[in-house]
């Protein structure tokens, strides 16, 4: 048999699943991987080592539930908040402002859900009266209270008396959303297919006017199923969408009035509770996990023949990242970063899968986030996230707010800085007791143990990072090579060598064995920190593997850690 090369050019279809490996044929097969750990997808096709998580503050009270949510009221002015027991913890520039009270309860955090129009965010949860959040001017100003409501809607639930659609015996809203000058509410216990709207341009007005309704008062609906459809999430979208537990309704009339207010279904899919996002102009959704059913991240496409929403999965070729979703956010790129990411929290074993994007490129695929801990939840301030991270510390089990930093290669990590160059560094507390790796002027410089929050490096630097390293992976499928007459390589075979195009990399290893970059001929280079390598360096292997007499075909495995970021361009392969 002789030589067949086989091409890795890109890795724009991500991480696919492992029924895919005896689908050669498929052009995604050669864009993706069987594995990517911690790497992130650029748009020319290539892979990145994502950044650390620097330390903002432990959140104690979160242990036992919490969650996270944006306020944002300007594009200067962006707010943290972090739910918790009864409390509301405000974080501005990643510090503590303020601190107040709330009525939710740790078991009831899971069920709110909110909305936000400038000053003011609008809270609802279906066992608590709706409450408005707002914030009186200063960041460190905060309050929380009842939303008052003018002329709440009627409804006869038993009998021949009417009395209000929402109350602690009939329910409150599960659900919110602000729409052109109406703040809508979705559903409660008592009427699970209903939907209000307020007058417009008053949002906590529910008039009707009595005879002839004006086109100005609220508005009201019951969805006509032949299922439960129990209103899970409201969203605006040129009309407005309603995720329910029997599929997606849709209101496409504008302006609204009470005799053009008529939801249709679109979409049979039932939708989690989870809130949808945007990304690329396009509407995300969680499909609802039961019934046997596998949960999985949606994409709503408008039919504009038809005139219709439909739904294609995008997690279809890695759905085994899908593991059970309790969280979902969006992060546009920027210069620095430049494909768009969505953020899936999955709550089977706290990882992040994340949906690399960047459709003019056509980059469309996933990559596996994991820490030493376990995601809780996400919030994205602008291009900044934020993740509630669950970690084990002394024995004791915490959970802290982190946010993914570019200046950070280590995660749970704080960097410091001085003019002067130093070898004492305090203020680690939070890594008191703990053994980690420490980095000074960006170069590995091992591992210390940090005693009453401090540590000394092993000479003096300007720029000291310590926090725990994490490990990267990128593993090509199986190769699977064609030969000149057109057949693939079935038989017993072996990679002879692979070409790994590599950009300001480090150190790495293939296949467990590690690649040295380092030019021994250039003067000073012992004395010196390691030079970030750009080109191409090839491998050669030895050995047999794959075809009749193993699993598949052989892969190219690259791995690394944090320490030594690296930046995968290609993989050439070679197979026998």
């Amino acid at each position: 048999m002789g030589r067949a090369p086989v091409q890795q050019f890109s890795f724009t279809s991500g991480m696919l699943d492992d029924s895919l490996e005896a689908r050669s044929d498929l052009a995604s097969y050669y864009s993706g991987g069987r594995e990517i750990l911690n790497m992130l997808i650029l748009p020319q096709g290539g892979l990145y080592t994502r950044s650390g998580l620097a330390f903002i503050s432990e959140q104690p009270e979160a242990f036992a539930g919490a969650r996270l949510a944006r306020f944002e009221f300007s594009p200067a002015q962006r707010y943290l908040h972090v739910f918790t027991h009864r409390k509301l913890h405000v974080y501005y520039q990643d510090k503590p402002v303020a601190t107040i009270a709330t009525p939710w309860t740790t078991q009831q955090l899971a069920q709110i859900d909110w909305a936000q129009s400038l000053d003011t965010m609008i809270v609802v949860h279906p066992d608590v009266p709706p409450q408005k959040i707002m914030r009186a001017g200063a960041h460190n100003s905060w309050s929380c209270g009842p939303l008052t409501l003018k002329n709440v809607p009627k409804h006869t639930f038993a009998g021949t008396r009417k009395e209000a659609a929402w109350s602690d015996a009939r329910g409150w809203p599960r659900s919110v959303c602000l729409y052109q000058g109406r703040m809508y509410f979705g559903g409660s216990k008592g009427r699970p297919q209903t939907i209000w709207g307020s007058s417009s341009n008053h949002f906590f007005d529910f008039r009707v006017t009595s005879g002839q309704p004006l086109d100005d008062d609220s508005v009201e609906m019951t969805l006509d199923s032949d299922q439960i459809a129990t209103f899970e999430q409201l969203y605006p979208r040129a009309g407005l969408l309603a995720f329910t537990t029997s599929g997606l309704f849709f209101q496409k009339e504008s302006p609204v009035t009470p005799k053009n207010f008529i939801f249709s279904r679109h979409v049979n899919l039932p939708a989690a509770r989870i809130k949808p996002v945007e990304l690329e102009g396009e509407i995300l959704f969680v499909r609802r996990g039961e019934d046997g059913h596998h949960q999985s991240v949606h994409e709503l496409v408008f039919d504009e023949g038809r005139q219709i929403y439909t739904t294609q999965d995008i997690a279809l070729l890695s759905s085994r990242l899908m593991r059970a979703p309790i969280r979902m956010a969006a992060r546009y790129g920027d210069e620095s970063q430049s494909n768009h990411h969505l953020y899936i929290v999955n709550g089977r074993d706290g990882t992040l899968a994340v949906f690399n994007s960047r459709r003019k490129q056509n980059v469309s695929g996933w990559s596996l986030l994991q820490t030493a801990g376990k995601f809780k939840d996400i919030a994205v301030l602008g291009t900044h996230v934020y993740f509630l991270v669950e970690r084990t510390i002394n024995n004791k089990r915490k959970v802290f707010i982190e946010k993914m930093d570019p200046e950070h290669r280590l995660d749970f990590s704080i960097r410091q800085t001085s003019k002067t160059a130093k070898t004492d560094w305090s203020g680690l507390s939070h890594l008191s007791g703990m053994t980690v790796h420490v980095m000074g002027n960006g170069v590995d410089m091992g591992v210390q143990s940090v005693e009453d929050g401090q540590i000394r490096t092993p000479h003096p630097v300007n720029d000291m990072q310590a926090g725990l390293a994490f490990d990267w992976a990128v593993e090509t499928m199986p190769l699977a090579a064609k030969l000149a007459d057109g057949s693939l390589v079935a038989a017993r075979h072996r990679i002879v060598q692979a070409g790994i195009y590599v950009q300001d990399t480090i150190t790495l290893k293939v296949n467990g064995r590690a690649v040295s970059f380092a030019r021994l001929d250039k003067p000073g280079i012992l004395d010196a920190p390691p030079t970030p390598f750009t080109g191409l360096k090839t491998v050669r292997f030895f050995g047999w593997s794959g075809g009749a007499h193993s699993r598949g075909g052989g892969t190219v495995r690259l791995t690394g850690t944090s320490t030594g970021p690296a930046t995968i361009l290609s993989i050439t392969a070679e197979v026998s």
